[in-house]
């Protein structure tokens, strides 16, 4: 395999590992207090049934700093979880 290919190869790989897993908040205008009001949160669980123990972590932080901070927007309190 020629390197170059195979530098490629690597390179996909660890975006694909190194993805950061979120709670996947799409309204930009979702204060955290209607977030946890409503249950915006349980239903991304349901949705990802299979989610990873890292997806289910980065949920729980979310939820603990919206709870913490309710007049924040959600949508950056998952960014300050994620680091993004």
């Amino acid at each position: 395999m020629p390197l170059a290919l195979r530098a490629l190869a690597a390179t996909l790989a660890c975006l694909l590992v190194a993805a950061p897993a979120s709670a996947e908040i799409t309204d930009p205008d979702l204060s955290c207090a209607d977030y946890l009001k409503t249950g915006q949160h349980k239903a991304d669980r349901r949705t990802r049934a299979g989610a990873s123990h890292e997806a289910a972590t980065i949920e729980a932080k979310v939820r603990a700093f919206c709870a913490a901070n309710p007049k924040m927007k959600a949508i950056d309190a998952e960014m300050t979880m994620t680091g993004l």
